[in-house]
């Protein structure tokens, strides 16, 4: 009887980052990433406070060349999401990211960084959990009045931007 050469099953704990890579390729492909590299270290790569508050989105190839064209070194342009001041930093910074994200890969990935600006969505998923009020960062009395007012805004997209504007300034005073 022939006995086949087959991988045996791996018991007892796997690291969860062996098992999520494979999974996740296919959907960080479509955004241009060849991995999930970029998207893992983005905290160490721009800081974690910045990281909170900003997120790669995808990477942009250059077109191909047809055939005649001259070839050209350039690479890919980085699109990061970020909110309010964040996308100043990050434009302050984006030599830096690029720098630290090819060396990432190894080689000159990226040459531009694109900024979109607008919300990010936090590590567990959401925006905000009800992005029509403050955080609980106000008092209750000042979060109900402020939700009041924010009630008679009919445009989701403004009510919202009104209601993070809100709990900065909130939180900026506070802190002083």
């Amino acid at each position: 009887m022939e006995r086949r050469n087959r991988p045996s099953p791996a018991y007892g704990p796997v690291r969860l980052d062996r098992i999520a890579e494979p999974l996740l390729d296919p959907v960080v492909a479509r955004a241009g990433f060849s991995s999930t590299q970029v998207i893992a270290a983005w905290p160490e790569i721009v800081g974690p406070e910045l990281a909170a508050r900003s997120r790669p989105e995808k990477l942009r190839w250059p077109r191909r060349q047809a055939e005649g064209e001259e070839a050209t070194a350039e690479g890919a342009t980085l699109v990061v999401r970020a909110e309010g001041f964040e996308a100043l930093e990050i434009q302050h910074m984006s030599s830096n990211i690029a720098a630290r994200i090819n060396a990432i890969f190894g080689w000159r990935a990226v040459t531009r960084v694109s900024i979109r600006q607008g919300p990010v969505e936090s590590r567990s998923g959401t925006a905000a959990a009800n992005p029509g009020t403050l955080p609980s960062a106000l008092p209750d009395a000042e979060n109900a009045a402020a939700d009041e007012r924010l009630a008679t805004v009919e445009d989701h997209d403004l009510r919202s931007a009104l209601a993070r504007l809100g709990a900065r300034v909130s939180a900026a005073t506070d802190a002083d």
